[in-house]
C-alpha cells in the first residue's frame, strides 16, 4: 500500500530543482507560502499559481502524481467549500480563494517532498537552525523531529487506509458521528504508541548524545540563479 502513496513521497530526477541546495528549497517554501497567504486578489493568485505549475513542470511532476496525491485533501476542499456555501454565500468568492490557496500550500509541500531526499531536509534544517545554538537548543533534534514528522505522513496514511476497510467491513457507517468518533481515536492511540516506540527506540540507542551532521552544503552556479529567479518573481507580484 506504501507504493500507492504519492504525497510526501520523494522521486529521484534529473532536475535542477532536485540539484537545488535543500537550504534554499526550505527558505523558498516559507517565502512562497508567505506570499500565497498574502495573495488576496484573483489575478494575485493566478500569477502566483502558475509560477507553482511552472515548478512542477521543471521538477518533472507528472498530473496523474498530482492528483492521486491529493486524493486524501479532496474531503477538505469538499468540507471548506460547503461552510462558505451554507454559511457565508456572500462571501464565496473569498471562500474559493482561499480554498485555491491551501491548494498551492499543499503543491508546494509536494514540491519539496518530491525534490528532496529525507537525508537532504534533515541536513538542511539542521544547518539552518544552528544559530539555535546559543540558546541550548540542538539543531540536530529539531530536525530529526521535522523529519520523523514528514515520515510519519504517508504511514498515516496507510494506518487510517486499513483501519478504514477494517471498520468498513465491521459495516460501519461513516455518516454517524459515534463512527467518526471511534476511528479517529483508534487512529490518534495508533499514532501516539507508535510515537512512543520510536522515542524509546532512539533513546535506548543513545541518539541524543550530541551527534551532529558534518556533511558540508555549499551554494552552486544554478542556486545562485534561483535566487534571482524567485527574487524576480516576487518583484512581479509586488
Amino acid at each position: 500500500m506504501i507504493k500507492k502513496l504519492y504525497f510526501g513521497q520523494y522521486r529521484h530526477r534529473e532536475t535542477m530543482l532536485h540539484s537545488l541546495d535543500p537550504r534554499l528549497k526550505i527558505i523558498y517554501v516559507l517565502v512562497l507560502s508567505i506570499l500565497a497567504f498574502l495573495s488576496k486578489s484573483m489575478n494575485d493568485m493566478i500569477v502566483f499559481s502558475s509560477f507553482i505549475l511552472l515548478c512542477v513542470l521543471l521538477a518533472k511532476i507528472d498530473v496523474k502524481t498530482i492528483i492521486k496525491g491529493l486524493r486524501s485533501f479532496y474531503f477538505i476542499f469538499a468540507f471548506l467549500f460547503l461552510m462558505y456555501l451554507m454559511f457565508s454565500p456572500n462571501q464565496l468568492r473569498q471562500g474559493l480563494v482561499a480554498i485555491w490557496r491551501f491548494l498551492m500550500f499543499i503543491l508546494i509541500s509536494m514540491i519539496l517532498t518530491f525534490t528532496t531526499p529525507i537525508s537532504g531536509l534533515v541536513t538542511a534544517i539542521e544547518k539552518l537552525s544552528s544559530p539555535l545554538k546559543i540558546f541550548g537548543i540542538r539543531p540536530r533534534n529539531i530536525a530529526t523531529t521535522v523529519s520523523i514528522a514528514i515520515r510519519f505522513i504517508p504511514v498515516m496514511f496507510v494506518n487510517f487506509e486499513r483501519m478504514r476497510e477494517s471498520m468498513i467491513s465491521r459495516l460501519a457507517d461513516f455518516r454517524k458521528m459515534n463512527h467518526i468518533k471511534l476511528v479517529v481515536s483508534l487512529m490518534l492511540h495508533k499514532m501516539l504508541k507508535s510515537a512512543s516506540n520510536l522515542s524509546d527506540a532512539m533513546y535506548s540507542r543513545l541518539y541524543n548524545e550530541g551527534i551532529e551532521i558534518n556533511k558540508i552544503l555549499k551554494l552552486k552556479e544554478y542556486d545562485y540563479v534561483s535566487i534571482v529567479f524567485v527574487a524576480l518573481f516576487i518583484l512581479l507580484i509586488y
